[in-house]
């Protein structure tokens, strides 16, 4: 068996040699094994069972290739795990070609197209960024080989207009921007005091824009609570005082804010020099490494926000051991959502017999039911969004930037429309 459990990825277009970090996360090394890009070859060793070819597209090199790496590295292990257990569709290993799309939606579209014409993938794992996945919709439905992502926008896996789903693009692991934006409005109406909110978002980002927009629906005409002031910044800008004062005036109990670090440290120290301090709430990038980033940590007096895991959790330390051992790094949440989208297209392929590309498309949508991950103990995919079906989240706490954990959350069963 030892013979199978290698899994192959073929250097080509010398794009190793392209790939660089960006944020904290090594590069690749000798000390760092990592998947490198390269198109389909054979498994190492003789073999007599042909492989199962399971694409990666990402980004290794680019601006997003912090959470581009942590996703193709978690995936790779879950791979490499299932290969060391006998590999799949009844022994046959497991081969990935791994291609960096340098978070460019043509160079997405080129290495999809060279993992399923060339290497002859039977799926594809992507990216993070909904941007990229929605770039990839039309290729899809012209290649009919499915892509399994982490897109926060809904429209990258369902027309929102006719509520059909993209035949061929899966958002797995994590809520989409509005069921995200859902948990946190029902987690606060049921157990908070707080009434009266104020949106606070940047209007030219999809994914900021789709999850305000869906909070202030469901607070306002779902729940009935008040949203008392909308205010929008421009993606550079860097003084936000006049929103933040009309904020201060509005009478705002709390501030709903999915920005990214750099905009909440901004918004958390400028509010500050304005007298205003309300709790932050909804915002994802507050997990860590955020407090260990923000210059003066106990300006953050109190925030509420959802996070897929907590990583100090008992059950993910056996994974990170393994992690770090194979990469000579730390794990970090986007290295659960890549494993864990392997475990789900392991789990599809099983289930269809077969790695035949329709086939798994079909499983993905229907046969993912009750999937014990470490992002859930009973995870299952709606066939009819595409997306996780009613996945809870973790609800994390900050007193005067001290985090804690409050405990796993989700919507109550009368409030689900899957």
């Amino acid at each position: 068996m030892k013979r199978i459990l290698t899994i192959v990825l073929v250097l080509s277009m010398l794009l190793l040699t392209a790939c660089g970090s960006a944020g904290t996360q090594p590069s690749p090394s000798a000390s760092n094994p990592a998947p490198t890009s390269g198109n389909s070859g054979t498994p190492s060793g003789n073999t007599d069972k042909e492989p199962v070819v399971i694409g990666i597209v990402n980004d290794l090199s680019g601006n997003r290739s912090v959470s581009g790496t942590a996703i193709t590295y978690g995936a790779t292990l879950a791979a490499e795990e299932a290969n060391a257990a006998g590999g799949i569709l009844g022994g046959r290993p497991i081969k990935l070609v791994v291609y960096d799309n340098k978070n460019d939606s043509t160079e997405t579209i080129n290495a999809y197209t060279r993992a399923v014409d060339v290497d002859g993938a039977c799926a594809v794992i992507t990216s993070d960024a909904s941007s990229i996945c929605l770039s990839l919709i039309e290729i899809s439905n012209e290649k009919k080989v499915s892509l399994i992502g982490m897109p926060s926008d809904p429209r990258a896996t369902m027309n929102t207009e006719t509520g059909v789903p993209h035949p061929y693009m899966f958002l797995a692991t994590q809520p989409n921007a509005v069921q995200q934006a859902a948990i946190m409005a029902y987690y606060l109406k049921e157990n908070t005091d707080l009434k009266k909110a104020a949106v606070f978002y940047d209007q030219g980002n999809a994914y900021t824009v789709v999850n305000s927009e869906a909070f202030i629906k469901i607070w306002r005409d779902e729940l009935g609570m008040d949203i008392v002031a909308i205010e929008t910044y421009n993606t550079n800008d860097q003084d936000y005082k006049t929103q933040l004062t009309k904020i201060k005036n509005s009478g705002a109990e709390f501030l709903y804010a999915p920005n990214t670090p750099a905009q909440l440290t901004m918004t958390i120290q400028q509010a500050t020099q304005i007298g205003l301090d309300i709790p932050y709430t909804g915002a994802l990038d507050m997990a860590d490494p955020f407090l260990a980033n923000l210059p003066d940590p106990t300006l953050l007096t109190k925030a509420w926000f959802q996070s897929v895991v907590w990583l100090q959790d008992d059950h993910l330390q056996d994974f990170f051991k393994t992690y770090k051992a194979r990469f000579n790094v730390d794990p970090q949440v986007k290295s659960i959502n890549g494993y864990d989208a392997m475990r789900v297209l392991i789990h599809a392929i099983e289930a269809a017999g077969t790695d035949d590309p329709e086939a798994i498309r079909y499983s993905i949508e229907n046969n993912v039911k009750d999937v014990k991950l470490l992002v859930s103990d009973h995870y299952t995919q709606d066939p009819k969004t595409h997306a996780p079906l009613n996945q809870g989240m973790i609800i994390n706490s900050i007193d005067k930037g001290v985090l804690s954990r409050v405990g796993f959350y989700e919507i109550p069963e009368s409030a689900r429309t899957n």
